[in-house]
């Protein structure tokens, strides 16, 4: 991640959407897409009316990003459960999801002989298209986003380590907990909650982890992967299976980190 600058220089503010708001805008993108769709006619409204083709591009492809985003949390969790990286949910979501909604296309317009007849294997690769379409952009604006507000990979701003450790026994995000919650140490995302990880105990709150990441000082962690924040008095040290590098915590709790950033943390004297 390159070097950004601080807020009170860029002149703009340095905030990670929450998650409602990235609903909110990926409901915009998957509309927009789909008056795209209905403009050039894509089947099965190619027919009808600009009307029809509108309720047909957006009506669809809203069901179709309901679809996925379930599957999605689906596949993520399966992902996590495997040791993999959340990507690799869409692995199945993507053909998965691409089957049931092609499906429901074919037995809206045609009924059941529609939905099962030979027109599925030429409309179950095109849905399939779509859906990978809309993945690689929600993937590039998100990496966008993240890259624009910065904050993941930046090292503390004149915080001393001790500064670090004992600002995180009483932060913003404590006001989210249990009274006496002890010092945190990591937070990972597991679908709409966030694990908050403290000394000995652990709490699941409903946020994002880019909502988390806000309500601790921005010079005591930083997000190691796009799931997993780590507090930087609590590592003590890493470990290398080929390509793939993992934190060690000094509670023996061991995060993944991703391998676009495993550089910036080596070069930091972190791992």
């Amino acid at each position: 991640m390159t070097d950004q600058l601080l807020p009170e220089q860029s002149g703009r503010p340095n905030r990670r959407p929450g998650w409602r708001e990235r609903m909110l805008a990926e409901v915009g993108i998957v509309a927009l897409g789909g008056v795209f769709l209905a403009l050039i006619g894509f089947p099965p409204a190619s027919e009808a009316s600009l009307g029809m083709q509108m309720a047909f591009g957006i009506g669809g492809c809203l069901a179709g990003w309901a679809v996925m985003r379930g599957l999605s949390l689906i596949g993520a969790a399966s992902a996590r459960m495997l040791g993999l990286d959340e990507l690799w949910g869409y692995a199945f979501a993507i053909p998965v999801g691409s089957v049931v909604i092609t499906w429901a296309i074919l037995w809206l317009t045609g009924g059941t002989s529609g939905a099962f007849g030979p027109a599925f294997a030429f409309a179950w690769p095109m849905s399939m298209l779509i859906a990978v379409a809309f993945f690689v952009l929600f993937f590039l604006a998100y990496r966008r986003s993240e890259r624009r507000t910065g904050g993941d990979m930046s090292a503390p701003r004149g915080d001393a380590p001790g500064e670090g450790a004992s600002a995180l026994t009483e932060t913003a995000m404590h006001c989210r907990l249990p009274k006496g919650f002890p010092r945190i140490i990591a937070m990972t995302a597991e679908d709409h909650y966030v694990k908050v990880i403290g000394d000995g105990r652990s709490e699941m709150v409903l946020m994002s982890l880019s909502e988390a990441a806000e309500l601790v000082p921005p010079g005591a962690g930083l997000r190691v992967h796009r799931s997993w924040w780590v507090a930087q008095s609590a590592i003590a040290g890493s470990e290398k299976s080929g390509r793939d590098t993992k934190i060690v915590l000094a509670t023996g709790l061991r995060v993944p980190v991703a391998r676009g950033r495993a550089a910036q943390l080596k070069d930091a004297g972190l791992i």
